[in-house]
């Protein structure tokens, strides 16, 4: 028998018996929904935390601070590693690395207008702005050629205030309006810097805002970025009659505990030699832009297995997925059963088919149908049902999915919260959990098929046809 002529004998006597095929279908209707949102479920949870650590930092950068980098047992691997050019160097040529950025950092008392505050300046490479996910919002970024201009995060016009308005009844029920960060656009702030050998000595340096970055990553919300020679220039003045200075900088931020026992050791403090190079050049920090967050992993395992001190917001994602793992394998657990008590009924629908059909059976085997023609049209009438029977449970998924989302966001209101849309979807199902759900069905359609199948093609045809 043709293939063509299998399948469509086999959707002949399925419709046939439209009531026992359409009960059939529902299990596995029931089954695949069950299966799919409860997946979803997990990876809606996973992507959601991912989403909310993505706000606070960017998941495929990787900051490196000055010292050593310490195991488990707080040992550290190696000797404590400077940050310099040839650094930068080493790690631009490593696989998967898509930019690299030394930084400076300093902060102190600014003013705008008649408004007085403080920033947190940061110097990077102009040039590696837009692969450091630095997106202005309003205006644009500096570039290479100007001097003392920066992009300014969107919180940091909260910094500024005026000593001089009044200052009315505070009211919980009206909380003042919050200000808008375009108003920094265009604007000239002056920053004060100290020289820290002699406080007396101080320097007003003009900065000009040129754009105001997105929202999107509270990360730079309350920094301001310019040009690396620029912060440098001010924090040579800053340091200036200094002659030693150790790592632990003023400005620079930490971003893990251990890093405070690194801060007292300092790169002179490791071997003589080392006391008597000059630090003052070294970098504060250095920032990797990765390609994707698989390689963000990765590298920031590899670098800390190198002695880096090296910190990734993509390294707090290990005990979530871990814990999302859990959850799906639980959830898909219940889902399974289900769909396993509607593979039962596939089986039972078709060896009540075979009783059913015996003399339709000897007919066909007498005609010249061989034991692989017969075994076939069973197993594709068992796989028929479970493909119908996914896709549409793939389509109640989604169904239930929607509701479950509307209804999520309404109650814990999480869109308007975390101010992003896409946080509210508890329930995500990705294309390759659609296409494996209609695969698993159809699996789960044939393999309650199989039994049934030999059961007919043992069937004796004289036997068969003389069944009444």
């Amino acid at each position: 028998m043709r293939k063509q002529d299998i399948l469509a004998m086999a959707h002949k006597n399925l419709w046939r018996r439209k009531a026992r095929t359409i009960l059939t279908c529902l299990g596995v209707i029931i089954g695949t929904a069950a299966i799919v949102v409860m997946l979803s479920l997990g990876i809606g949870l996973k992507l959601s935390m991912e989403q909310s650590m993505a706000q606070w930092g960017s998941l495929n950068i990787i900051r490196i601070h000055p010292g050593a980098s310490y195991d488990e047992q707080g040992e550290p691997r190696g000797d404590a590693k400077r940050l310099h050019q040839e650094t930068v160097e080493e790690l631009k040529n490593l696989p998967g690395v898509v930019a690299v950025s030394p930084a400076y950092e300093i902060h102190g008392e600014a003013r705008l207008g008649r408004k007085q505050g403080w920033l947190n300046l940061v110097g990077l490479d102009l040039a590696a702005l837009e692969e450091l996910e630095l997106i202005t919002d309003h205006g644009r970024l500096p570039t290479p050629e100007e001097r003392f201009t920066i992009v300014a995060g969107a919180q940091v016009i909260g910094n500024f205030w005026d000593e001089r308005a009044p200052r009315g009844a505070y009211d919980p029920h009206q909380p003042p309006p919050e200000p808008d960060p375009a108003e920094l656009l265009n604007q000239r702030v002056s920053m004060l810097v100290m020289n820290q050998h002699n406080p007396e000595k101080r320097k007003n340096f003009n900065l000009m805002v040129v754009g105001i970055l997105e929202e999107t990553n509270m990360e730079h919300a309350w920094q301001v970025y310019g040009s690396l020679d620029d912060v440098k220039q001010m924090r040579d003045f800053m340091h200036q009659g200094t002659k030693n200075r150790d790592q632990g900088q003023p400005g620079q931020i930490i971003h893990e505990k251990r890093v405070g026992a690194i801060s007292s050791v300092g790169v002179g403090s490791t071997s003589s030699s080392r006391r008597k190079d000059d630090t003052s050049n070294d970098f504060d920090y250095l920032l990797v832009r990765v390609e994707d967050l698989a390689h963000t992993k990765l590298l920031s395992a590899e670098l800390r297995e190198q002695g880096f001190n090296a910190y990734s917001m993509a390294d707090n994602l290990k005990e979530i997925e871990r814990v999302s793992k859990i959850i799906q394998a639980v959830l898909g657990g219940i889902g399974g059963i289900t769909l396993l008590v509607a593979a039962l009924g596939i089986a039972n629908s078709m060896v009540m088919s075979i009783y059913e059909r015996t003399r339709e059976i000897g007919i066909i085997k007498v005609i010249g149908a061989s034991f692989a023609d017969v075994r076939a049209l069973f197993l594709t009438e068992a796989a028929l049902i479970g493909f119908i029977g996914g896709l549409l449970g793939l389509v109640l998924s989604y169904l239930a999915s929607l509701v479950i989302n509307i209804l999520a966001a309404g109650y814990l209101q999480q869109g308007m919260a975390l101010g992003n849309e896409t946080a509210a979807k508890i329930s995500v199902i990705p294309p390759w959990l659609a296409l494996f759900a209609v695969g698993f069905a159809m699996f789960i359609g044939l393999a309650a098929g199989f039994f049934p199948a030999n059961r007919a093609v043992k069937l004796s045809p004289i036997v068969a046809i003389r069944n009444e």
